[in-house]
């Protein structure tokens, strides 16, 4: 496993982005452009699963519909000026981890690659090329990559799969009652449930369980 990721890790070249969450956790990135098959993204864009994704850092059911047919929408009409630069975490360029797994932007890199399967990804690829200094990037290296993708490298240590709930909460495709439900169950450790005591009928609100209660919404 070592190696592996030793082999497939990412060095940012660019400059520096730094981003938060919209519960205001900070994080540093660095931009780097990389080939889209180096990205170990969670599924692909019919929603089958990648196996080799830590699928704990996917909060979101990317087998429903919903999912598919955002990226099948995004990846025919690619807008640049939503996948750059910006302070947030849940919109721009993707975000990945230094191991080349995507953290936050999983359907915006499902919709790249899409569009360059399908040759509508030329208009983004011109805009890397045109706006590689501003990233601090080389443009000759760009124009002799053959599906480039612009990426923030995260360069600071995090709780990840913390992050990577954190970084969907804002974004254009909200989170569903199930995928809101798994993620929170995700985070519920030993130590929280040993605290759970509801009343013999189920009710959650007996003065036993409100130690339980106040973890879970802390």
């Amino acid at each position: 496993l070592h190696q592996t990721l030793a082999v497939n890790a990412l060095v940012p070249t660019g400059r520096t982005n730094p981003v938060k969450t919209a519960k205001g956790t900070k994080l540093n990135t660095q931009f780097a452009v990389v080939e889209a098959d180096r990205l170990i993204v969670s599924h692909d864009a019919n929603g089958k699963e990648n196996p080799n994704f830590p699928q704990e850092l996917q909060p979101r059911d990317r087998e429903r519909e919903a999912s598919q047919t955002w990226v099948q929408k995004t990846a025919a009409d690619l807008n640049p000026d939503n996948l750059g630069r910006t302070g947030r975490a849940d919109s721009g360029a993707p975000i990945v981890g230094p191991d080349a797994v995507v953290e936050s932007g999983n359907g915006r890199t499902m919709a790249i690659k899409l569009a360059y399967e399908r040759g509508t990804a030329e208009e983004y690829r011109q805009w890397l090329i045109d706006d590689a200094e501003y990233f601090g990037l080389d443009a000759d290296q760009i124009k002799g990559m053959q599906s480039p993708i612009l990426v923030r490298v995260r360069t600071s240590e995090i709780d990840r799969q913390v992050f990577v709930v954190e970084a969907n909460q804002d974004d254009k495709l909200g989170l569903t009652a199930t995928e809101q439900a798994r993620s929170d169950a995700k985070r519920l450790d030993d130590q929280l449930l040993s605290l759970f005591a509801p009343g013999e009928d189920g009710d959650l609100l007996t003065i036993a369980n409100q130690r339980f209660i106040q973890g879970f919404l802390k």
